[in-house]
């Protein structure tokens, strides 16, 4: 696997570059890939504690984990059991799954552990219908607050295209526009 690190006001040591490594880089067997497995570390301080993400990226799937902590290290060995929690997510939805064919040519099943308490909790519980209505992402965004949602599926007026506007975790929103 190869690894990027993007620091902000932390010094990245050989120590910090093993750790995630070591604890980070038992993903790449998760992954039959044409390509490199990459794994992006994005280290920096928030409010004096660490802020520490990790995108796993290989092909056509990425996951990505992140953890605030007042220790690095402690940090990582988090974010090694959210990403591990994700692989078995989606081995459980891909199980259940019928026409998931290019998430399962890029995921090694066999590779990750069953969590039988985790199928349980993968049930689409609710469904629901929307109608869309064209307008531009100021309108969207007053609709998605007056809600009280986090993201808003809407029909933008000026290019006619699906959009998802969703509010970030380090505040701020975005939109993700669907192509054609």
């Amino acid at each position: 696997m190869k690894f990027q690190y993007v620091c902000k006001d932390v010094e990245l040591t050989s120590a910090m570059k093993k750790a995630c490594e070591d604890k980070l880089g038992r993903f790449e067997h998760y992954f039959h890939s044409e390509e490199e497995v990459v794994g992006v570390m994005r280290i920096e301080i928030v409010k004096g504690s660490k802020f520490v993400e990790a995108t796993i990226s290989a092909d056509n799937f990425s996951m990505r984990a992140k953890t605030i902590n007042d220790d690095f290290y402690n940090a990582v060995d988090v974010l090694a059991e959210k990403l591990e929690g994700q692989m078995r997510k989606a081995k459980t939805q891909l199980k259940k799954a019928t026409k998931q064919n290019s998430l399962r040519e890029n995921i090694m099943l066999e590779q990750i552990s069953d969590d039988l308490e985790d199928e349980a909790n993968f049930e689409i519980v609710k469904k629901k219908t929307l109608s869309l209505t064209p307008m531009d992402a100021d309108e969207a965004l007053a609709r998605m607050d007056a809600l009280g949602h986090n993201f808003f599926i809407y029909l933008d007026s000026t290019t006619g295209l699906v959009n998802v506007l969703y509010e970030r975790e380090n505040n701020g929103y975005g939109v993700i526009e669907i192509e054609k």
